[in-house]
């Protein structure tokens, strides 16, 4: 739910986003967090703002600690074409990473640096990245790993065999803490702050209008930015991001069906699987969720391309043509295009399905 703060505070954060010195947007956040009352709407902002005001106050205090800068390794870039995190038990992850992956991982290695994988499934890559959940790992060493779920684009969520629900909710409890929220499906929400040009929106949601959101934005004083949203998009996902949350999707790999029916009280709509998944039924689910399709182009001697481009469902030929080169797509005519074996001659704004091989005719 939206949380309706008053004026006086959604003024306070305002200030506190323009601020440019740690020290006074540490100030400003505090002054914030006393500036709304507390209630059911705002429990999960005043976890958000803590955790602000607790990664500002060690930050200043690191500064005066070191000098330099400070490579953190447990960032990872994206690498292949889908970066996704495993979150689990100590035990468990490893247990997963090694029979999935096929990588023997020395459990003080994990400590000491990420454990990456690669997962190749029909030409799509996916890049594995370890990141248990347990209690055993101490505070220190966990705060380590919420270093891996930022860049991520999905979660992969192991639930243990016994005390499933409570481990879960644990799970949830720590993911806010770190200003994430796991959602059914991809639900981007992106907004980037310019100093002209009013609002400008990328996207369409099918919940709110684009008047609501240039309103809603004006209430914290968001007057020019360039705001991208997605079709699942709702007023709630767009006060999370100004406040600066996230929102990851999520697949559950549940051990039987009786912890299928559980989860299934938390989060309607999550996508479970089993644990023993079909690797093919697992990529099918993660590209469905994440709300992209698999294209392969062909050249004009008719060879494929073994790797497809990873595009946003819904788009057309001509998406395809801008990824290849500009120029193609600026000089475009027309497309051949396979479809579950049926060839056909197709202009620039047919709309593209998973499979389809597209060869690209351009002047």
């Amino acid at each position: 739910m939206v949380t309706n703060l008053p004026a006086k505070a959604k003024a306070i954060w305002a200030k506190a986003m323009m601020a440019k010195e740690p020290e006074e947007k540490l100030e400003l956040l505090k002054q914030f967090y006393s500036s709304f009352p507390k209630h059911k709407a705002t429990e999960r902002l005043e976890v958000q703002i803590k955790r602000q005001i607790k990664k500002l106050e060690e930050e200043i205090e690191n500064k005066k600690k070191k000098h330099g800068k400070v490579i953190n390794i447990w960032s990872v870039k994206k690498e292949g074409d889908i970066q996704v995190t495993i979150l689990g038990t100590f035990y468990d992850t490893l247990e997963f990473f090694e029979k999935v992956i096929g990588l023997k991982v020395d459990q003080f290695d994990v400590y000491t640096r990420p454990q990456i994988g690669t997962l190749k499934i029909d030409s799509i890559l996916l890049q594995i990245l370890l990141c248990p959940f347990d209690k055993s790992i101490g505070e220190e060493k966990q705060k380590k790993f919420s270093n891996l779920l930022y860049n991520a684009d999905l979660f992969l969520i192991i639930l243990p065999k016994t005390n499933y629900a409570s481990y879960f909710n644990e799970l949830i409890s720590w993911l806010e803490q770190n200003n994430i929220i796991i959602n059914a499906r991809k639900k981007e929400v992106k907004i980037e702050r310019t100093t002209e040009g009013g609002i400008r929106i990328v996207g369409k949601s099918k919940f709110i209008t684009e008047e609501e959101i240039k309103n809603f934005l004006r209430e914290y004083n968001i007057v020019n930015g360039i705001i991208k949203v997605s079709i699942e998009t709702t007023l709630e996902d767009l006060e999370t991001a100004i406040f600066g949350q996230v929102s990851k999707p999520a697949i559950i790999l549940c051990n039987n069906i009786e912890q299928e029916k559980e989860i299934k009280k938390y989060y309607t709509g999550i996508c479970n699987l089993n644990i023993f998944f079909e690797k093919k039924e697992f990529l099918k689910k993660i590209l469905e969720i994440l709300g992209i399709i698999r294209i392969y182009t062909r050249r004009k001697d008719g060879i494929v391309a073994e790797r497809p481009l990873l595009i946003e469902k819904g788009k057309a030929v001509i998406d395809v043509a801008k990824i290849i080169h500009k120029e193609m797509a600026k000089n475009f005519q027309y497309a051949k295009l396979n479809r579950n074996g049926e060839e056909l001659k197709v202009g620039r704004y047919f709309i593209l399905e998973d499979g389809d091989i597209v060869e690209i005719r351009s002047r």
